[in-house]
């Protein structure tokens, strides 16, 4: 969450507390009113026992579940089509090229719905609203097909598919290997806390934790907060070397 406020300024809060919470609220209280394990009992209603266990359990899975999102949210914001074909493109470049396309498709294609609608606003014919949506879609699906063809076109006429060389502004420097290697060896703690069961919960019949290691929260805190100090890193030598002109 740190790291998306950090991409996207106040726009990440309105995706904080409407989005995320609401899911997280409503995965918790789904999971207590379906499962009913547990011995700390909250309330009761209908006959039956809703605990603070089955609520804790909820909450942890609406946790895990955002998390995958968020950091996917981020990933989509940083990782774009250039990034993306830079390093996979000579190892799976035409699995690269069909992946970049497909996540350049998607704004595309809310770019052309928005112009559609925005075009339709301006045409008052008096038809209904299903009608208009109908309309709107069928224009849609008219120009992403049209799109599809001039992009066929110009991959073709540029030669696609008869050999090519991948070029990439990137290069792979020490600094970007350091990073690599902290990242991994962090990622190996946090996988041997988890075989040893020093990371694991029990909800069942009581919560509690079998061992508590304060290495292992600081080694996964490390680990998640890496792509925030990167990114705050960069900023603090760039205002050094500014300072420096």
């Amino acid at each position: 969450m740190l790291y998306k406020v950090r991409l996207e300024g106040k726009n990440a809060f309105s995706y904080i507390f409407k989005f995320l919470l609401t899911v997280l609220l409503f995965t918790a209280v789904f999971n207590m009113i379906f499962t009913h394990y547990g011995t700390t009992v909250l309330f009761t209603a209908f006959d039956m026992s809703f605990t603070l266990e089955g609520l804790f359990y909820g909450f942890c899975q609406g946790m895990m579940f955002l998390s995958v999102i968020t950091w996917l949210s981020c990933c989509s914001s940083v990782l774009t089509s250039e990034r993306f074909l830079s390093v996979f493109g000579r190892l799976a470049p035409n699995c690269a090229l069909v992946f970049s396309m497909v996540l350049s498709f998607i704004p595309r294609l809310k770019k052309n719905a928005v112009e559609i609608n925005d075009a339709g606003m301006l045409i008052n014919d008096g038809s209904s609203k299903m009608k208009k949506s109908i309309s709107n879609f069928s224009a849609l699906l008219t120009m992403t097909l049209e799109e599809s063809i001039q992009v066929s076109d110009s991959m073709k006429a540029r030669g696609f598919g008869k050999g090519r060389t991948a070029y990439s502004k990137y290069r792979f420097s020490f600094k970007d290997g350091f990073c690599v290697a902290v990242i991994i060896l962090l990622f190996a703690g946090v996988c041997a806390l988890k075989i040893t069961g020093r990371a694991d919960f029990i909800f069942e019949p009581v919560i509690c934790m079998k061992e508590f290691s304060p290495l292992g929260f600081i080694i996964f805190t490390a680990l998640s907060l890496m792509p925030l100090a990167i990114d705050l890193w960069e900023d603090m030598r760039w205002l050094y070397l500014k300072q420096k002109i």
